[in-house]
Protein backbone atom coordinates (compact mmCIF):
# COMPACT_ATOMS: atom_id res chain seq x y z
CA UNK A 1 0.00 0.00 0.00
CA UNK A 2 1.34 3.48 -1.02
CA UNK A 3 0.86 6.47 1.15
CA UNK A 4 -1.26 7.76 -1.70
CA UNK A 5 -3.79 4.90 -1.09
CA UNK A 6 -3.49 5.21 2.64
CA UNK A 7 -6.96 7.88 2.68
CA UNK A 8 -8.59 5.74 0.60
CA UNK A 9 -8.30 2.57 2.90
CA UNK A 10 -9.13 4.52 5.80
CA UNK A 11 -12.38 5.64 4.47
CA UNK A 12 -13.10 2.24 3.47
CA UNK A 13 -12.40 1.48 7.43
CA UNK A 14 -14.87 4.29 8.49
CA UNK A 15 -17.64 2.83 6.00
CA UNK A 16 -17.20 -0.42 7.59
CA UNK A 17 -17.29 0.44 11.10
CA UNK A 18 -20.52 2.36 9.95
CA UNK A 19 -21.58 -0.72 8.48
CA UNK A 20 -21.13 -2.80 11.92
CA UNK A 21 -22.92 0.24 13.87
CA UNK A 22 -25.81 -0.13 11.46
CA UNK A 23 -26.27 -3.97 12.32
CA UNK A 24 -25.75 -3.48 16.25
CA UNK A 25 -28.41 -0.94 16.30
CA UNK A 26 -30.56 -2.81 14.09
CA UNK A 27 -29.80 -5.60 16.79
CA UNK A 28 -30.69 -2.82 19.08
CA UNK A 29 -33.65 -1.69 17.73
CA UNK A 30 -34.99 -5.51 17.83
CA UNK A 31 -34.95 -6.15 21.61
CA UNK A 32 -31.72 -6.67 22.11
CA UNK A 33 -30.26 -4.39 25.12
CA UNK A 34 -27.55 -2.03 24.90
CA UNK A 35 -24.23 -2.65 26.08
CA UNK A 36 -21.20 -0.53 25.30
CA UNK A 37 -18.48 -2.80 25.46
CA UNK A 38 -20.07 -5.19 22.84
CA UNK A 39 -20.93 -2.30 20.77
CA UNK A 40 -16.93 -1.30 20.92
CA UNK A 41 -16.25 -4.76 19.85
CA UNK A 42 -19.06 -5.08 17.14
CA UNK A 43 -17.45 -1.92 15.88
CA UNK A 44 -14.22 -2.87 15.63
CA UNK A 45 -14.43 -6.14 14.46
CA UNK A 46 -16.56 -4.43 11.19
CA UNK A 47 -13.92 -2.17 11.09
CA UNK A 48 -11.62 -4.97 10.08
CA UNK A 49 -13.45 -7.22 8.38
CA UNK A 50 -15.30 -4.41 6.03
CA UNK A 51 -12.06 -2.76 5.49
CA UNK A 52 -10.37 -6.80 4.69
CA UNK A 53 -13.43 -7.16 2.08
CA UNK A 54 -12.92 -4.00 0.29
CA UNK A 55 -8.93 -4.74 -0.04
CA UNK A 56 -9.51 -7.87 -1.41
CA UNK A 57 -12.31 -6.33 -4.03
CA UNK A 58 -9.49 -3.33 -3.99
CA UNK A 59 -7.21 -6.97 -5.21
CA UNK A 60 -9.94 -8.07 -8.04
CA UNK A 61 -10.15 -4.48 -9.54
CA UNK A 62 -13.67 -3.97 -8.38
CA UNK A 63 -14.80 -0.68 -9.41
CA UNK A 64 -14.57 1.76 -6.74
CA UNK A 65 -18.68 2.45 -6.07
CA UNK A 66 -18.59 -1.17 -5.55
CA UNK A 67 -15.39 -1.05 -2.76
CA UNK A 68 -17.82 1.41 -0.65
CA UNK A 69 -20.57 -0.95 -0.68
CA UNK A 70 -18.48 -4.31 0.12
CA UNK A 71 -16.67 -2.04 2.71
CA UNK A 72 -20.05 -1.10 4.31
CA UNK A 73 -21.38 -4.49 3.79
CA UNK A 74 -18.42 -6.43 4.86
CA UNK A 75 -18.93 -4.77 8.58
CA UNK A 76 -22.60 -5.17 8.76
CA UNK A 77 -21.81 -9.17 8.36
CA UNK A 78 -18.67 -9.06 10.20
CA UNK A 79 -17.54 -12.31 11.16
CA UNK A 80 -19.09 -13.55 8.45
CA UNK A 81 -17.22 -11.73 6.07
CA UNK A 82 -13.69 -13.04 7.22
CA UNK A 83 -15.33 -16.58 6.95
CA UNK A 84 -15.84 -15.65 3.36
CA UNK A 85 -12.70 -14.37 2.79
CA UNK A 86 -10.83 -17.04 4.35
CA UNK A 87 -12.62 -19.94 1.97
CA UNK A 88 -11.97 -17.66 -1.24
CA UNK A 89 -8.22 -17.53 -0.22
CA UNK A 90 -8.27 -21.31 0.55
CA UNK A 91 -9.41 -22.47 -2.45
CA UNK A 92 -7.42 -19.49 -4.36
CA UNK A 93 -4.23 -20.88 -3.14
CA UNK A 94 -5.10 -24.82 -3.51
Amino acid sequence: MTDSNLPITIVYGVIAVCGGIARYLSSYVNGQPFRLTIFIASAFVAGFSGWMFALLGQSLSMPTPLLYAMAGVGGFSGEQTMKLIVEYLTNRLK
